[in-house]
């Protein structure tokens, strides 16, 4: 029968003990990783949700309201539309944006005027129905992707 003798020097050792603990490191920096990244889309997720509140207050606003918006309410979404730009996507943000200045304009004409007559009503109409077909689509899409986050 035949030996097989290992001879490991100190070198050698150091050597192994170094690449365990390489691989460790290389195991934690990727766990690290992974808790960063979902804490950010935690952090994303509330801003997201922020926008979808100030979003629903002023929809809610303009079913009850419609063509009487009062500025002031439709005022409040002024800097979530803008937020929208930083936080969802290009195509989602323009849509909120003109959903914003479709509202803002309803309220707007009316305020101008300080009544109502029918000139105003038929002013506001084209806006109105920016605002009706805008709504369930924003309000679909922003929901959705609360949802995936928190899944």
């Amino acid at each position: 029968m035949s030996e097989c003798q290992i001879n490991i020097d100190l070198s050698d050792v150091i050597a192994i003990l170094a690449a365990l603990v390489a691989g460790l490191s290389a195991l934690y920096a990727r766990w690290a990783w992974r808790e960063a990244k979902r804490a950010n889309e935690i952090l994303l997720s509330g801003h997201k949700k922020e926008i979808y509140d100030a979003f629903f207050e002023l929809k809610m606003h303009m079913q009850q309201k419609a063509e009487f918006a009062e500025l002031s309410e439709v005022s409040k979404f002024y800097y979530p539309s803008r937020n929208a730009q930083l936080y969802l996507s290009k195509s989602l943000a323009e849509k909120i944006s003109k959903y914003y200045e479709a509202c803002f304009w309803v309220a707007d004409i009316h305020h101008s005027r300080s009544g109502y007559d029918g000139e105003s009503m038929e002013r506001c109409k084209p806006h109105i129905d920016t605002e009706q077909k805008l709504a369930p689509e924003i309000d679909k899409a922003i929901s959705e992707l609360i949802r995936s986050a928190n899944a």
